[in-house]
């Protein structure tokens, strides 16, 4: 058990795998800021600050009580400065810590406003904990070219030293889905896979979320209303979101790089067709998925494919 134990944690995974993984998740991070604060952009940064309705409970703890227009344009463009200084790796364990502290901050204005508390970040948030925790700016940083040090302390890393805070996301973002079952059950028990009509009812609210037309004609969105009708789809959908979210776990076990690619393709055209039928925004959110690969080997293969595609045309 002990061996067991210590191979699922502490083995699998080098310092390039997880440099590779700062630089992959930080590219995606770019655009997922963006999905999710866009809305700030529809301010006017020389406008009036005014009230938050709900303000979230760190806001309150910390007496915050007004959005400023100008500080949601500042926050987002360091955010987005910060991401860079991540996947650049220069002065990486800031540039993560930075990112944190923004997210929290920004996404507590957007929720304190439309008094909703969003979860899109849980995952990514707790990847950039583990990142800032990691060894990640030894390997394909600015931070390693500037200091023949860190440089090779990064050569050095160890192996359980690489692959623990990997594996850390990966527990997480699997125990993610699974407590996110646990929760449909909780509230609405079985009725949520089992009777169509809790999705046919989620399908027609979202289908009439763009309100009506000056005459009062509700302006519908074909796609999930058409949905909505079919209610043998509806089964079906229902039951694969138990499914897949309940497996996901299974995903930690699976040794077959092929196989996780297929579930995570899954899963991912899961997550874009609820954006799209059900606007829940979690399009992007794919982009944690990198976690589950070795992307250091991915590198070695795609470098070997290219090699050969070369070598054939010459």
């Amino acid at each position: 058990m002990s061996g067991a134990w210590n191979r699922f944690w502490f083995t699998g995974f080098s310092v390039e795998s997880l440099a590779l993984l700062r630089i992959c998740f930080g590219i995606g991070l770019l655009f997922f800021h963006v999905t999710q604060f866009y809305t700030f952009f529809l301010l006017d940064p020389s406008g009036a600050s005014f009230y938050f309705l709900d303000p979230v409970w760190y806001f309150e703890l910390l007496g915050l009580e007004r959005q400023i227009p100008v500080l949601a344009y500042a926050g987002f463009a360091l955010l987005e400065l910060a991401t860079l200084g991540m996947i650049l790796g220069y002065r990486t364990r800031l540039s993560i810590g930075l990112q944190i502290l923004l997210i929290f901050y920004l996404q507590g204005a957007r929720d304190s406003v439309t008094g909703d508390e969003h979860h899109r970040y849980l995952v990514p948030i707790q990847m950039l904990f583990f990142l800032l925790l990691s060894a990640c700016g030894r390997a394909r940083s600015l931070d390693a070219r500037r200091s023949p040090q860190l440089a090779a302390a990064g050569r050095a890393t160890p192996e359980w030293q690489a692959s623990w805070p990997i594996k850390a996301m990966q527990v997480y973002c699997a125990s993610f889905y699974f407590w996110s079952v646990l929760a449909k059950l909780r509230v609405t028990g079985w009725v949520w896979f089992t009777d169509p009509r809790r999705i046919q009812d989620l399908l027609l609210s979202r289908s009439l979320i763009w309100g009506a037309t000056d005459s009062g004609e509700p302006v519908f969105n074909p796609l999930p209303y058409w949905l909505m009708h079919q209610e043998t789809l509806c089964r079906i959908i229902g039951f694969s979101t138990f499914v897949m979210e309940a497996g996901f776990p299974l995903i930690l076990f699976m040794p077959s790089p092929r196989a996780r690619l297929l579930f995570l393709l899954g899963v991912a055209f899961f997550h874009v067709s609820n954006t799209v039928l059900a606007y829940v925004g979690f399009g992007l959110f794919p982009i944690v998925f990198f976690i589950f690969f070795d992307l250091a080997a991915v590198r070695r293969s795609l470098a070997g494919y290219f090699r050969r595609i070369r070598s054939r045309s010459s």
